[in-house]
């Protein structure tokens, strides 16, 4: 099994503020939701009960806020006060003014909220085995009023001494300053391998629609078409909770039962085990 590595400068970080599993840390309004509800008369699914969405929010890890950051607006510029005096404390970082991007938020006019960005570096440097990169994606479902992640990925392979991969872009969404809580879900990481792919393009007929309707598939498992017309219908009935045949018949494979975590190695200088009798 890969490991991912993250590591701090920052004890109080270590402690209290470990990137935490996103599986373990969801929206407020998600964990509110229910499954089920009834619109114009008739019951419906969700978005809760959608598989895809909860794959997305349970894959990876939450980077989040150590403490209470200022963020402040002048004069068109954004960028993030300075607070620590050791550079390998430090989260201060410049701002990245309009002419970075090109100009490609203008279309935004003048009102726009996005007219530059601002950088900090976290407490956190990220390390993965050979071939695998990281990606760095902005945890918007989080309904966060002031800023954006910029999203990318970084070879988190090569690009991992000290703080090398622990700088987070963000773009503003508001023309003033702001302090960001702590606690905050800043980034979601998830860990990738790096593989070649190529495409191919395909047209299929009418007769081998039908057929993939009727047929079971090639990895041997019923088509959802065969499992609703054969069962689901009949299914639903008796247990109007079910999810669906997606997730009943095995097509659905849970990606948050991939990202696990593990103690710290005993070199760990903040390892405790039996040897300090901590």
């Amino acid at each position: 099994m890969p490991t991912i590595d993250f590591t701090t400068f920052n004890e109080e970080s270590l402690r209290d503020w470990k990137p935490v599993l996103a599986k373990s840390l969801s929206p407020d309004w998600w964990k509110k939701m229910k499954v089920f509800q009834h619109d114009r008369g008739q019951r419906i699914q969700t978005i809760r009960a959608c598989p895809a969405m909860d794959d997305w929010l349970k894959s990876g890890w939450y980077i989040l806020a150590n403490r209470d950051m200022e963020v402040v607006f002048d004069n068109g510029k954004t960028y993030t006060q300075e607070f620590g005096k050791e550079v390998s404390q430090s989260q201060a970082s410049p701002s990245h003014p309009a002419a970075q991007f090109a100009h490609s938020f203008s279309y935004l006019g003048e009102e726009g909220p996005i007219k530059d960005a601002f950088k900090m570096r976290n407490a956190w440097n990220i390390i993965t085995p050979k071939g695998y990169s990281c990606f760095y994606l902005d945890p918007f479902l989080f309904q966060n009023n002031h800023f954006a992640t910029w999203q990318g990925v970084i070879d988190t392979d090569d690009f991992n001494i000290n703080q090398d991969n622990s700088q987070i872009i963000f773009y503003p969404k508001v023309s003033h300053s702001f302090v960001i809580p702590k606690g905050t879900p800043l980034v979601q990481v998830i860990p990738f391998k790096r593989e070649e792919w190529v495409s191919t393009y395909q047209l299929k007929d009418t007769a081998g629609w039908h057929k993939d309707r009727t047929e079971e598939r090639v990895q041997e498992l019923p088509s959802m078409d065969q499992v609703n017309r054969e069962k689901y219908d009949k299914l639903l009935k008796e247990k109007p909770n079910n999810m669906g045949a997606y997730r009943s018949e095995g097509h659905w494979k849970q990606k948050g039962k991939n990202f696990k975590e593990m103690e710290p190695p005993p070199e760990c200088p903040f390892h405790k085990g039996e040897i300090d009798g901590d």
